[in-house]
């Protein structure tokens, strides 16, 4: 009977020991699992994996920003500059010109050269150290010259050629003994109108009788003598019309007959000497100059 209840109570012993062994069975191998992950992820598993470099996280530069003078009025041609016209604003550096003013001390005692607007950074471009003699010379370049010619409703454009305004200067004359017209001057700005110089004070005013044209040394020149010799008339452009066209090559009365339409619209595309004689390259032709002469001269 001993036995029996001694072999009873061995195997009651083993059987709750059991479940303990497993346990930690199951947990060694838990504990295993993840030892082996984590060499993996170091690269401490395979000794000729290279070690992983660490993350480093660079933080963003901050953006530089810069002192401006921005003017808080609108400020005529010629006025004095004072303090109170302008306040400090911090800017993004990168968006700021080179010749942006950056404080008053470096305009102290400067006037405006042109007139200058609020709300954007002051330019060294529109100031000067040099006090305007008036408003018209504050507006005139170094090098360009301000020239005033006689108008009417016609030659002024029905008054359209104001202030601000870009024109041509037509000349009509005689060339080659018959009557022509010429442009001597493209894109001429327009200083002012029956002696305005401001857009806002001629809106809906009288055709000016005269207008001051802004145009360099030498096509000043060229007005003053067309003057003497002709007669003068402005041609308006656009707002966007920059560029330069056939300027200088002037029509003639002949121009105009149907007669001579084929004559302008003959090509010639360049002039070649042979032995003397001067060859004209007309639609890939080489024809003589003379025998040109003389054909226009029949016609």
């Amino acid at each position: 009977m001993n036995r029996q209840f001694g072999g009873m109570h061995s195997s009651r012993g083993g059987d709750r020991s059991r479940p303990i062994i497993i346990a930690g069975f199951l947990l060694f191998l838990l504990f295993a699992g993840l030892a082996v992950l984590f060499l993996q992820s170091t690269g401490g598993g395979d000794p000729q994996s290279p070690a992983r470099a660490p993350v480093v996280v660079e933080r963003e530069a901050p953006m530089k920003m810069t002192s401006v003078l921005v003017p808080i009025q609108e400020i005529q041609t010629g006025v004095p500059l004072e303090p109170r016209m302008f306040r400090k604003e911090t800017r993004p550096q990168v968006g700021v010109s080179e010749r942006a003013v950056k404080d008053f001390e470096e305009i102290r005692s400067h006037y405006a050269r042109s007139l200058i607007v609020p709300g954007q950074p002051l330019h060294k471009e529109y100031i000067t150290s040099i006090r305007p003699t008036n408003i018209l010379t504050a507006n005139i370049p170094e090098g360009f010259r301000a020239v005033t010619i006689r108008t009417d409703s016609r030659t002024s454009v029905e008054g359209f050629v104001r202030p601000g305004a870009k024109v041509d200067v037509e000349w009509a004359t005689r060339i080659n003994g018959a009557p022509g017209v010429v442009t001597i001057v493209e894109n001429a700005k327009v200083l002012s109108a029956e002696r305005q110089t401001q857009e806002a004070a001629k809106q809906g005013g009288a055709v000016p009788s005269t207008v001051t044209l802004l145009v360099t040394a030498a096509d000043s020149k060229k007005i003053q003598l067309a003057s003497t010799t002709g007669k003068l008339s402005l041609s308006l452009r656009g707002d966007e019309d920059t560029g330069r066209s056939q300027g200088g090559t002037g029509i003639t009365i002949k121009d105009l007959l149907p007669g001579n339409k084929r004559k302008t619209q003959e090509n010639v595309d360049g002039v070649v000497t042979i032995g003397g004689v001067r060859w004209l390259l007309v639609e890939g032709k080489l024809v003589p100059a003379d025998s040109r002469k003389k054909k226009a001269v029949k016609e």
